[in-house]
Order: structure tokens, then C-alpha cells, then sequence
């Protein structure tokens, strides 16, 4: 189809300045605007839902990686602190969260778990993003990029500085002028529109799991103890449950392959397999339905995207249907919530100075420039070649934040790590936290001293990160 343009008539925007900008409140996006805020600079945040948070806020309440990898709960150590501990102690307080609950060795994400409440941690992290003094912007869309040699998107010539980002919401359209730039935007969208190399990761996806998208919602109303009694073909495995006591309850269910096709007519025309995993916090509720492979699209283009959002919906809806009709004690069920956006794994990769591979985190391996220590793999235990070897993490280092052909811009969370397997780890909430607590302190440092990010000394940066009271050494 032929694309047709329009020549808008030229106009003056009104300008916000700021330290650091960060575009994208979720988990690196959140997190890298407290610390840098916390170091001392002025930062805006914008995001283009009307909650921040990201994954946590959206429904990926069951977090599984502040320990290291270990079958044995007992020799395990804490390898990852500052801002994503710190939440997860706040989350806690508020009766919000459980305990870390100990995971079976045949279970090993990571050796101990943690199940917090999506609707409370909207709160928590709301509250610390206006106590670090963070400009936020919800409902605001991050839209353009100006360089600073004004180089139009199909200029050839970039110079390596961003000018300005562009935003839109209620106010209209403002520009903002920052000295340093985070995208934690997920898909690499001021790295786009900088001009910076970027590859698509989504594709690949079905390689290594079902599927680049999902959609989390719950169901209430269900009598727990029929559920898993009067169902013998094991549609519900409990895989545990542990009373944290102030009426928080963890339950994991495993969802497996149905066997009596009879019993369990209603999901005759439904891959059931799409709904991989459930986990309760509250009595009578199944908190967390993950939907791990929901409807497939490309989801940096406006209309597959727009498709898949409305397809997950019907699915959850089909799911729910199934399970009233045919689940013992599931009769009385209902949906009690759904994420406020579909959740997505993979999109858009963008190349950065240190592309970490899986043979690096299988073999624990460390960086001399390191931002903080992670020991989780989303394919471990099921693929033996993703295990990560003694002592059960590995480090993350300063470069794969910087992006290549940018000076001012770092890169947080899921946009970075172009190794299909390795990404299944560094994509997880709490390691796209250590990015953005990284990019966030290092975003501050180069604005007060006026330098580009590849000229920072690490020994600044380290001590900015300590003092923030990130695990670099165990």
C-alpha cells in the first residue's frame, strides 16, 4: 500500500530540562529513575501507560532471582541488593509480599521465591518514585529524537548526541533537554529513532519458549481444597504452600496436560497448554494465570499489536469459561483482573559495546566493570547448557548498557542481549532492575561532571553503586 504524507506547518515546542530522562516506567525504567534521582540528579520519567511498575505492576508477581543458583536452598547466598531488594523489603512492610519461600531442587529457577501482590506494588513504587523527587509523566507517549547536528531520521551522518526526545500527553507536545538519556522503553524506541543498529529478537522466541508474548490476569471465587482433591488426572499440581500469615497464602500450581478428555470437554477447541503457570497469595483467587503464549504478533508494529492485545483478551476469556464449566471447584469462579497490557518477552535488540553471551553466563563469568550480579535463567533447569556453574552467578558489566553510536544514551532492561538464550536470563524483572539501578547512578555521575558515558571512571561509578547499597562482591 502507498504511503501518503503530510507536511505539518513548522511550531514552536515548549522545552522541559531536566539531568537525566528516562523513557519507560517499567522495571529498569522505575528503578533507574530513583537511583538516578537518589545520586543526586534532576530526572523526568515518562511512560505511556497510567501505572508504573512495568511487569511487576502488570502481573509478574512471582520474582525468583536474588539468590544464587543452587539445588540446595541451604548454600545459597544473596547476590543482588539495592533498589530491587530494597522494593522488595517495602512490598513486604506492606503486606504486599511473602517471605522468600524455599523452591524445590527439581523446581531450581533460583533457590528461593518471592510472590508479592501487583495491586499493592503500584502503591510501593509509586510512593518511592515521589519520595526520590522524580518528575513522572503517565499517559505520556515518548514520540521522536532530535541529535544535535539536527540530522533527519534518513540522514546518513549522525552525530553521536542526543539534543532532545519528544513527548506527547495532555499537555500537548514538549521536548526535553537532558544531558543523559535511558531508554528502558523495552523495545529500544530512542534507539530507533537515534538511528542506532538494532536487530528483531521476537522472531526467534519459539526457539526457546512458547512464545515472545503473554497476557496475566486472575480468577476468584474458587474452593481451593476441591480443586485439587476432586481433579486426579492432575490439572492442578500443587507444587507448594506456605502461609505467610496476614492472610497471604503462596500456592503454586503447575498446569499440566490433560488426560480425560471427557471431564474436561470445554478445552477441547483450546491449546491449554498456552496457560503455563498459576500461583495463589490470597484465599479463593488464583492471583496469577500466566498466559505464556498468547496470541503472536510483531509487537513494534501499531496494528499486530493492537490485534494480539484484543485476541489475548478473548483467550483469557475462553480459558476462564472452561475452567467454570468443567473444574471442580471452579464453579463459582470469575475473572477478578487482567494486566493492564500484554506482557512481552522480546522485540527489538539494540547493539551496545558488550553483547553478553549464554557461554558467559553458563561459565559465571565476571567483568572488570561490573553493575551488579545475577544467578537466574529462565531455561535452567530444563536445558542443562543454560545452568550456570559455580558459585551460581555471573556478572553484568557496565558496557552492555552503552549503546554503539551514542555517547548520552544507555540502554536498560530487555532492549539489550541479542543471544537468543542468554537473553532468557538478563530479561527478568530483577536483572533488568540491576540494569536500570546501573544505568540510572551512571546517567547522574556523567551529567554532574559534563562527560560521556564511555568516559565515566568505573572506580566512581562502583562507589556510587555501593553506596546505593548494590551486591557486587559475595
Amino acid at each position: 500500500m502507498e504511503v501518503k504524507y503530510l507536511t505539518e506547518p513548522e511550531r514552536k515546542t515548549p522545552v522541559v530540562e531536566t539531568d537525566v530522562f528516562v523513557a519507560g516506567a517499567g522495571t529498569a525504567g522505575c528503578v533507574a529513575a530513583i537511583a538516578a534521582a537518589r545520586a543526586g540528579a534532576g530526572v523526568v520519567l515518562v511512560e505511556r501507560t497510567p501505572v508504573p511498575g512495568g511487569t511487576l505492576t502488570n502481573g509478574g508477581i512471582g520474582i525468583s532471582s536474588f539468590y544464587s543458583a543452587t539445588k540446595e536452598p541451604e548454600k545459597a547466598k544473596r547476590i543482588v541488593g539495592g533498589i530491587a531488594y530494597e522494593l522488595m523489603e517495602r512490598l513486604q512492610e506492606a503486606g504486599g509480599a511473602t517471605e522468600f519461600i524455599p523452591m524445590p531442587g527439581d523446581q531450581n529457577f533460583s533457590p528461593y521465591r518471592i510472590v508479592a501482590d501487583h495491586e499493592i506494588y503500584k502503591a510501593v513504587i509509586s510512593k518511592m518514585l515521589m519520595e526520590a523527587g522524580v518528575r513522572v509523566f503517565l499517559s505520556t507517549m515518548f514520540c521522536d529524537v532530535c541529535m544535535e547536528d539536527g540530522a533527519d531520521e534518513d540522514s546518513a551522518v549522525r552525530n553521536h548526541r542526543i539534543k532532545a526526545v519528544f513527548i506527547e500527553n495532555k499537555d500537548g507536545r514538549s521536548a526535553v533537554v537532558a544531558k543523559q538519556y535511558i531508554d528502558a522503553s523495552g523495545d529500544g524506541d530512542i534507539a530507533r529513532m537515534a538511528g542506532l543498529e538494532q536487530t528483531e529478537l521476537w522472531q526467534r522466541y519459539h526457539e526457546v519458549c512458547g512464545g515472545p508474548n503473554g497476557l496475566v490476569f486472575g480468577m476468584a471465587g474458587i474452593d481451593f481444597e476441591r480443586a485439587v482433591v476432586e481433579n486426579p488426572t492432575g490439572f492442578f499440581k500443587l507444587g507448594g504452600t506456605t502461609d505467610q500469615g496476614d492472610g497471604i497464602v503462596s500456592r503454586r500450581f503447575a498446569f499440566t496436560h490433560v488426560k480425560d478428555k471427557e471431564k474436561y470437554a470445554a478445552f477441547a477447541d483450546l491449546d491449554i497448554n498456552f496457560f503455563t503457570s498459576m500461583q495463589s497469595i490470597h484465599e479463593g483467587e488464583l492471583t496469577y494465570i500466566n498466559n505464556s503464549k498468547g496470541a503472536d504478533c510483531n509487537v513494534c508494529d501499531a496494528e499486530s499489536l493492537s490485534r494480539a492485545e484484543m485476541e489475548s483478551r478473548v483467550m483469557a476469556m475462553e480459558f476462564a469459561d472452561a475452567m467454570k464449566k468443567c473444574v471442580p471447584g471452579c464453579e463459582n469462579s470469575y475473572i477478578s483482573w487482567a494486566s493492564t497490557q500484554m506482557g512481552v518477552r522480546a522485540s527489538r535488540i539494540t547493539m551496545c559495546d558488550k553483547m553478553i553471551a549464554q557461554e558467559e553466563i553458563s561459565a559465571a563469568k565476571r567483568f572488570e566493570d561490573e553493575v551488579g550480579l545475577y544467578g537466574f535463567h529462565d531455561l535452567s533447569p530444563k536445558r542443562k547448557e543454560c545452568e550456570i556453574c559455580e558459585p551460581g552467578f555471573y556478572g553484568m558489566p557496565y558496557r552492555m548498557l552503552l549503546p554503539g553510536g551514542c555517547d548520552n544514551l544507555y540502554m536498560a532492561g530487555r532492549c539489550v542481549t541479542g543471544d537468543i538464550e542468554a537473553h532468557m536470563s538478563t530479561r527478568n524483572t530483577v536483572g533488568c532492575m540491576i540494569m536500570g539501578q546501573g544505568a540510572g547512578v551512571a546517567a547522574a555521575l556523567c551529567a554532574r561532571a559534563d562527560c560521556g558515558s564511555r568516559e565515566l571512571p568505573y572506580g566512581r561509578l562502583r562507589e556510587e553503586l555501593l553506596a546505593q547499597n548494590v551486591i557486587l562482591e559475595v
